[in-house]
This record gives structure tokens, sequence and C-alpha cells, in this order.
């Protein structure tokens, strides 16, 4: 009776606020103040809902649950938090690839019409295919619209999007493109930096340009000196990855306003945002030790995380006992639902009514001044899959990221970075530092090399205290080594091949000799 009643209130609930979110207008209405309680309760609900339904329509949930001795019911607990707690969690290993599109389908099948599918970058791997229905795809552009109107809203001229991620199959391209064409001026270029300047040359400056695309693209593209950029009024939008406050410093000095949101083609592309609050919030942690103890994880993982707000009606976003993100879609209406998903991201959700109190508590006032949405906080910490083991510690790209950015010098100076774990050929396990220099640095030839090894070798054991003390025990002949390779060579000589770039490798003892290491420059142990 109880699950009867708490369906029968969702589905209420669902009709009256579906007609509010067809327009932007009306459906910034359900992200109004006052009510983050309701939205909360609610999303569980409907997760719930969304749960009971895949258990019994979709054929590979339910094969998956009797795997896990599930009845496809919640487990009995003290609150519906701890009930969803005990569901089997799922990920791309354990679920996607062992059953076929049309299995992890509602009622097994895909419909004939109204079926978008696009793919994942495949950085991790081969691509794969994700498939989206109508309802899926609306919701998709009724945020990314409702999210574009808080900056348009913003602009004394008229908003040009450039759309810079990339095309084709791709998730993120695709569903910018798709999403924004009815509320704005918009052209898809993707991460073709000709296009875009022609486009901005023809054009001119009378418009906002917002470029959207992966940080790497658009600090590459800023630094074109084609075009004077201070002409111009830009607006930076990224996704994809995370940035640190220098980069966004960085891209500050070309742009007016620089936000990220953060999805996953697993999932949405549009999970959650940042806002002008969750900026001022991150850069307050990045200064106040006191604040970052008592509301982040960063001693723990030696980085800085990005922080974003998501609307609880529509996602349940849980954190497992490995500190990894686990998150629900509360729809229903997914023709491919995800279930307590596990895209193997390291976060945590805190609520606003816990976070505003620490920061009047430590001075923070004019963080609080913003002006923010009353949603939860979504602190983001990068991939818990995507970092390497060196003697006993675990060591994320992340971290590499926030050293070269730290630096002003560096940031100007270098492209890109890879950190390369491989056997050796005593069977040895071996950490390379690999940074890439930019076009002009690497021409310019300039850079003092020696001085900023040992800058980022000594921020790296700073930053992570774990990796300090493995370097400091490492046994002879496996310390880790750190080498600037010119634009284009080394490591870096097949760049471009995949979507995104590729800041981990895991190399064999065969593969070493292909890429041209420069294995002589060897960190210190203090």
């Amino acid at each position: 009776m109880k699950r009867l009643l708490a369906f029968a209130l969702v589905g209420v609930v669902d009709a009256v606020v579906r007609p509010l979110t067809h327009s932007v207008h009306t459906h910034k209405l359900l992200l109004g103040p006052g009510i983050e309680p309701l939205r909360w309760w609610l999303g569980r609900l409907r997760a719930w809902r969304t749960f009971h339904m895949a258990a019994r329509r979709v054929p590979a949930y339910g094969a998956f649950l009797a795997e896990q001795g599930s009845d496809g019911r919640l487990p009995r607990a003290r609150s519906l938090a701890e009930a969803f707690a005990g569901v089997p969690e799922m990920d791309k290993a354990s679920y996607v690839k062992r059953w076929s599109i049309p299995e992890r389908c509602v009622d097994g099948r895909l419909p004939r019409r109204g079926v978008v599918v696009d793919e994942s970058s495949g950085s991790s791997g081969t691509p794969t295919s994700w498939v989206r229905g109508r309802e899926e795809r609306a919701a998709t552009r009724q945020l990314l619209q409702v999210g574009f109107a808080r900056t348009a809203g913003t602009l004394t001229r008229k908003p040009f999007v450039l759309n810079a991620f990339s095309l084709g199959a791709w998730a993120t391209g695709m569903n910018v493109s798709a999403s924004l064409t009815e509320v704005t001026m918009i052209k898809s270029c993707g991460p073709d930096k000709d296009k875009i300047i022609d486009t901005m040359r023809e054009f001119g400056t009378g418009y906002t340009y917002i470029i959207t695309s992966y940080p790497p693209f658009l600090k590459s593209l800023f630094e074109d000196d084609r075009l004077d950029w201070a002409d111009y009024d830009i607006v930076a939008a990224f996704g994809g990855e995370g940035i640190s406050e220098n980069m966004r410093s960085h891209i500050l000095r070309y742009a007016h306003s620089a936000f990220g949101s953060y999805g996953a083609s697993d999932l949405e592309i549009n999970l959650s945002i940042e806002t002008d609050f969750t900026v001022a919030l991150r850069r307050a942690v990045a200064q106040d030790p006191r604040l970052s103890e008592r509301l982040t994880r960063s001693a723990e993982y030696g980085v800085l995380p990005m922080i974003f707000q998501f609307n609880p009606f529509d996602y349940l976003i849980e954190t497992n006992d490995a500190g990894e993100l686990v998150v629900t879609i509360a729809r229903d209406r997914n023709i491919n639902p995800r279930i307590r998903y596990n895209i193997h991201d390291r976060g945590h959700v805190t609520r606003m009514r816990d976070v505003l109190p620490v920061l009047e508590e430590l001075g923070h006032d004019a963080v609080v001044a913003e002006k923010f949405l009353d949603l939860p906080l979504l602190f983001h910490y990068g991939r818990s899959d995507l970092s390497v083991d060196y003697n006993g510690a675990v060591v994320g790209p992340d971290t590499l990221r926030d050293v070269v950015h730290s630096s002003p010098e560096l940031l100007e100076a270098v492209e890109n970075h890879r950190l390369i774990s491989y056997e050796d050929d005593r069977g040895d396990r071996q950490l390379h530092v690999a940074l890439q220099l930019s076009p002009g640095a690497t021409e310019a030839g300039d850079l003092d090399q020696e001085r900023f090894r040992t800058l980022v070798a000594d921020e790296l054991r700073r930053r992570n205290t774990d990796f300090r003390n493995g370097v400091r025990t490492a046994p002879d002949g496996t310390l880790p080594t750190i080498a600037f390779y010119a634009h284009g060579t080394g490591p870096f000589t097949a760049d471009g091949g995949t979507l995104k770039n590729e800041y981990v490798w895991q190399l064999g003892a065969d593969e070493v000799g292909r890429w041209d290491l420069d294995l002589s420059h060897v960190f210190t142990r203090e």
C-alpha cells in the first residue's frame, strides 16, 4: 500500500510538472528557492518508481537483479535512502557490455521512431553506442535551454553560440546543436579553429560569442593570435573534463565568463552545472584550508574538486564505500533506464543547508552573497579508474593538471600532459611524467626545463603525501622520471587520433620502445 500511494503521488506530480518544463520561463519556476526539501524527497520517490518499473519491464535489468540475488523490490530499511543503497550497482562492464541494446530497453525493444544513437568518446576503450528516445532528448534539451537562458539573460549583445564540441556521432556536440537551435543563433563548427576565427571575422564584434568546447581546445583557440580577442565579447562554456582555477583565470583573459557542466554519455550530457556561486565557492576552498577540510576530500584525493549544482528531482546521486558516484536517472520515460549506475567518478553530494552555515562560520560572506540556486552541490574529483599506482600511492592525472596550471608560465607553455606507467625489462613498474610543449613554446625553445622539472616534481610530492612517501621509499632504479617533449614528439606523436586527450597510459614492456621516452631526468627522493 505504501508503494502504491508513493507512486500515485509521483504520477500526479509528474502530470503537473511536465507541462511546465516545455517553456524556459515556466521551467525556471521549478528551480525556485524554498522547495529544495520537496524536490529532494520527490526525486527519491521517482527513483524508486523507476527502479520498480525497470525491474519488471527491462529484460536485462531483471536478469541482472536476479544474478545479484535481488527480487526486484527495495530492501527493507529504516529510510528510503538506506533501502536504495541496498540495490546492486551497475556499470559498463557488469551491465552494458553484457546485454544487447534491445534487452536493456523497456519491454525489450527499441521504438521504431524518434530514437537517436550517439557514442561515447572511447577514451577508455572502444566507443559505446547509446540510444535516446524522445522523452530523454526533450529533457536534455529543456535543461540546456534553461542553462542557456540563465547566461543569455545577463548579456547586452545578441548571443551567437559557436559549438566547438566534436560533431558526428559523438553525444555532446550533436545534443548541444539540437538543443539550442530553437532558442538562439548557433553555428556548429566542431573543434576547428579556422572555422571559428573565420566566422567571428565575418559576423563581427556586435555579438556575444558563446563558445562551447573541451578546455584544452578553448585554451588553444584563445592563444591563436590571428584574432584580436579583446575586440570580441565572449563567454566560454566547457565540458568533458575539469579545469584548475588558474586555467579558468587564463581563459578569463579572453572571455568575460567561463562555466562548465558535468555529464557523461553513459548517463546524460548535462547532469549538473557550474554557477556563479559554485565558482566562488571553489575559489574559496582553494584559498582556505579550513573550508577545504570541512567541505571536501581534497586531502584524500590530492585534487581540488569541480563543484556543480544539480536537480535532485531528476537525479539521485549517491556515493559508495569506494568514494565513487552512483547515479540513478529518476525519470521513468527513458527507453534505456540506468539505476545506480557507477560511472567510476569520485565525488560526493552536499546540500546547500549544510554548506551555508560553514561559509558563515568561517567568514566567507562574499561567497554567501553570490546569487545561488537552491539546489544541492556535487563535488567531483575526476575519474577513479584513470589513475596510476606507484609504490603504494595512487597518482591521478587531475593532480598533474593542477600542478601544471599552478604556474602561469607552465600553463602558457604546456599543451598536454600524461602519466605513463610501464613495466621495464626487469619487470619493475615505472612511472614517467610526460609534458608536451605547445607549438609556440617548442618554436621559442627558451623554457627553463630543468627549473620546471623540479617545480613539477616538488608540487606532485607536496599535493600527494602518499606519492611523496612512495618516492622516498622507492627501490633503486624505480624512481619516477619526468621530461618535456617538443610538440608532436615522443609519446605525443600520435595525438589527435581520439576525441579527447589521453592523460594516462599503461604500457607493457614491449610497447615502451615505440614512443622514444626520455627517461634521463629522475626524481630526487626529497
